[in-house]
C-alpha cells in the first residue's frame, strides 16, 4: 500500500498535465457509478491511479492503463485493517481488470462495454468482500443534457466472482450520474449484489470533485438504506488520470 501511495503522490506532482473526470468540464469518462463499472474507458495511452480508504482502516489501490483505443487493463489490491494496530487481512491474489468498449455512444444508442473485474470493494468480512466483484460484466452508459446540466444513466449485469472470496452469482445494477456545476458530480447506484441469493440491497452514492487538473476527490456513502450497518458507511478516495505522453514530455 505504501507503493500505491507513492504512485498517487507522484501523479499529483504532474497533475497540471492531466484532466479530471467530474463535472461539466470533465474530459475523461467516469469509470464507475459508485462501485460498479460503467461503459467508460480511458483514451489510448491514458492511465488511472486510485487510492480508496474505507472503514476499519481498510485501503484499496488500483491502476489502469489503456494500450489501445477503447481497451484498458489494470490490477488492484486491497486489505482490511491496514491502518491501526490489528493484524492486516490482505485479499491475497491481486485482482485483474480488463475492459473493452465494443460500441461507442451515439445520439440514439448507449455506449456498450464488456469486461472482467475480480476486485471486490470494501471491508473483508468472514472471507468475503463487503461488495462482491463485478466479475464478467456487460455495461451500458448513455449521456443526456437537461435543465440541471449533464447526466448519465448506467446499466450493468455480470457473473460475479473474484479470485478468492465471494461466491459466484449473477448480478445486475443501475445508476445515475448528475453533474454539479463545472467540476463536480453526484452518482447514485442501486446494487442488489446478486439476483440469485437473498443479499442486502445496497444503495450507494459518491460525490466526485475535480480539485485539480487530473486530481479528483471522491466522498462515498455506501449502504444508505442501512441494510448491513447501523448507519451509512463513509469512505474517501482520490483518483488521478493522465496521459503517459504528457508526463514523459
Amino acid at each position: 500500500m505504501i507503493l500505491w501511495l507513492l504512485l498517487v503522490l507522484s501523479a499529483l506532482v504532474h497533475s497540471a498535465f492531466a484532466q479530471g473526470s467530474a463535472g461539466e468540464l470533465a474530459l475523461y469518462e467516469s469509470q464507475r457509478i459508485v462501485d460498479m463499472p460503467t461503459a467508460g474507458v480511458l483514451p489510448p495511452g491514458g492511465f488511472l491511479l486510485r487510492l480508496l480508504m474505507f472503514e476499519q482502516g481498510g485501503m484499496l489501490g488500483e491502476t489502469l492503463w489503456s494500450p489501445l483505443s477503447r481497451v484498458q487493463v489494470g490490477i488492484g489490491y486491497s486489505g482490511s485493517r491496514v491502518i491501526g494496530s490489528l493484524p492486516v487481512e490482505w485479499q491475497g491474489v491481486p485482482a485483474v481488470q480488463v475492459r473493452w468498449r465494443v460500441v461507442d455512444e451515439t445520439l440514439t444508442f448507449p455506449a456498450v462495454a464488456i469486461g472482467l473485474e475480480t476486485l471486490g470493494r470494501g471491508n473483508i468480512i468472514a472471507h468475503a468482500f463487503a461488495t462482491p466483484a463485478p466479475g464478467a460484466f456487460l455495461a451500458l452508459s448513455k449521456q443526456f443534457r437537461w435543465a440541471l446540466g449533464g447526466c448519465a444513466v448506467h446499466l450493468g449485469a455480470g457473473y460475479s466472482f473474484d479470485l478468492r472470496f465471494n461466491g459466484r452469482d449473477m448480478n445486475a445494477w443501475v445508476g445515475l450520474e448528475q453533474s454539479l456545476g463545472r467540476s463536480a458530480a453526484l452518482s447514485v447506484e442501486l446494487n442488489p449484489q446478486s439476483v440469485e441469493r437473498d443479499l442486502p440491497l445496497l444503495l450507494n452514492a459518491v460525490v466526485r470533485w475535480s480539485v485539480l487538473r487530473g486530481a479528483t476527490l471522491e466522498l462515498y456513502a455506501r449502504d444508505m438504506l442501512v441494510r448491513t450497518a447501523p448507519q451509512p458507511i463513509r469512505s474517501i478516495g482520490v483518483e488521478f488520470i493522465a496521459l503517459i505522453s504528457q508526463l514523459v514530455w
